[in-house]
Protein backbone atom coordinates (compact mmCIF):
# COMPACT_ATOMS: atom_id res chain seq x y z
CA UNK A 1 0.00 0.00 0.00
CA UNK A 2 2.05 3.26 -1.19
CA UNK A 3 2.31 6.20 2.09
CA UNK A 4 -0.84 8.44 0.38
CA UNK A 5 -3.18 5.68 1.54
CA UNK A 6 -2.42 4.70 4.58
CA UNK A 7 -4.73 5.41 7.73
CA UNK A 8 -3.19 8.56 10.06
CA UNK A 9 -3.04 7.64 13.55
CA UNK A 10 -5.48 10.80 14.37
CA UNK A 11 -8.26 8.93 11.16
CA UNK A 12 -7.86 6.27 13.87
CA UNK A 13 -8.66 8.22 17.00
CA UNK A 14 -11.37 9.47 15.46
CA UNK A 15 -12.56 6.35 13.77
CA UNK A 16 -12.57 4.29 17.79
CA UNK A 17 -13.99 7.24 19.23
CA UNK A 18 -16.89 7.96 17.43
CA UNK A 19 -20.14 6.97 18.98
CA UNK A 20 -21.49 3.99 16.64
CA UNK A 21 -17.99 2.57 16.31
CA UNK A 22 -18.55 2.26 20.12
CA UNK A 23 -21.59 1.15 19.98
CA UNK A 24 -20.38 -1.68 17.37
CA UNK A 25 -17.71 -2.54 19.21
CA UNK A 26 -19.95 -2.84 22.71
CA UNK A 27 -21.75 -5.33 20.63
CA UNK A 28 -19.24 -7.24 19.27
CA UNK A 29 -17.53 -7.59 22.62
CA UNK A 30 -20.93 -9.26 24.24
CA UNK A 31 -21.50 -11.85 21.15
CA UNK A 32 -17.35 -12.19 21.78
CA UNK A 33 -18.23 -13.39 25.19
CA UNK A 34 -21.05 -15.33 24.21
CA UNK A 35 -18.65 -17.60 21.94
CA UNK A 36 -16.11 -18.17 24.59
CA UNK A 37 -19.03 -18.44 27.40
CA UNK A 38 -20.12 -21.71 24.71
CA UNK A 39 -20.06 -25.00 27.04
CA UNK A 40 -17.76 -27.05 24.71
CA UNK A 41 -20.20 -29.97 25.82
CA UNK A 42 -22.67 -27.78 23.16
CA UNK A 43 -20.06 -28.73 20.22
CA UNK A 44 -20.39 -32.74 20.95
CA UNK A 45 -22.50 -34.47 18.56
CA UNK A 46 -22.75 -37.72 19.68
CA UNK A 47 -21.78 -40.64 17.79
CA UNK A 48 -20.64 -38.53 15.57
CA UNK A 49 -17.02 -37.40 15.61
CA UNK A 50 -16.63 -35.53 12.39
CA UNK A 51 -19.63 -33.10 13.48
CA UNK A 52 -18.07 -32.59 16.64
CA UNK A 53 -14.49 -31.97 15.32
CA UNK A 54 -16.74 -29.23 13.33
CA UNK A 55 -18.45 -27.89 15.50
CA UNK A 56 -15.34 -27.41 17.64
CA UNK A 57 -13.09 -25.78 14.29
CA UNK A 58 -16.39 -23.44 14.14
CA UNK A 59 -16.70 -22.23 17.26
CA UNK A 60 -12.78 -21.25 17.65
CA UNK A 61 -13.13 -19.91 14.06
CA UNK A 62 -15.71 -17.30 15.19
CA UNK A 63 -13.79 -16.42 18.39
CA UNK A 64 -10.65 -15.53 16.56
CA UNK A 65 -12.93 -13.67 13.55
CA UNK A 66 -15.21 -11.65 16.15
CA UNK A 67 -12.05 -11.02 18.13
CA UNK A 68 -9.97 -9.40 15.27
CA UNK A 69 -12.71 -7.21 14.17
CA UNK A 70 -13.62 -6.25 17.82
CA UNK A 71 -10.00 -5.67 18.11
CA UNK A 72 -9.94 -3.73 15.29
CA UNK A 73 -12.98 -1.21 15.78
CA UNK A 74 -10.92 -0.22 19.40
CA UNK A 75 -8.21 0.36 17.27
CA UNK A 76 -5.31 -2.25 17.06
CA UNK A 77 -4.91 -2.54 13.62
CA UNK A 78 -1.95 -4.54 13.86
CA UNK A 79 -3.60 -7.88 11.88
CA UNK A 80 -3.54 -5.53 8.74
CA UNK A 81 -0.48 -4.29 9.35
CA UNK A 82 1.38 -7.48 9.39
CA UNK A 83 -0.87 -8.99 6.39
CA UNK A 84 1.10 -5.45 4.60
CA UNK A 85 4.25 -6.62 5.46
CA UNK A 86 4.03 -9.64 4.31
CA UNK A 87 3.84 -8.38 0.48
CA UNK A 88 6.34 -5.78 0.63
Amino acid sequence: MSNEKRVSKEQILDWIENPVTECLAGLLKEELQSIQDTPITDTLVYGEPIKTHENLVELEARESAWGDLAAFLGGDWSYFEEEEDEYQ
